[in-house]
């Protein structure tokens, strides 16, 4: 799996210098830069690198959905059970954000309660 990103990046739309520049900065600790860079090559443990490197796992498919490889493109991007339950986390969140300025522009107080959103009257 060495080597995977850099086989996998698109080199028409992303050139490698500019790729690897966060990598020169030295901005990150030398922790987070090793976990981006795992992530990058595909060997984070994740079902798919526990079946195909390590030979530990039988089935390589996402313990959510059951129905595409746990690769971890996979579980950043492709999952349709993350994609949907982020989706709706971040539909909630921006119909809170668009009522609470709503509301505050109205002259309300909004406050939650409970898991609820309740309008109270300044």
């Amino acid at each position: 799996m060495h080597g995977q990103y850099i086989r996998n990046i698109d080199r028409q739309l992303i050139g490698e210098e500019d790729t690897f520049l966060w990598l020169s900065k030295g901005d990150l600790k030398a922790e987070i830069e090793s976990e981006i860079v795992a992530a990058q090559e595909q060997v984070l443990q994740t079902k798919y690198y526990a079946t195909k490197i390590l030979n530990t796992e039988t089935d390589s498919k996402c313990r959510l959905c059951q129905q595409f490889d746990e690769t971890v493109d996979h579980i950043i991007s492709a999952c349709p059970l993350l994609a949907k339950e982020q989706y709706i986390k971040d539909m909630i969140e921006h119909m809170h954000n668009y009522t609470s300025t709503y509301a505050r522009k109205q002259g309300y107080n909004w406050t939650k309660n409970t898991g609820m959103n309740m309008c109270q009257n300044q």
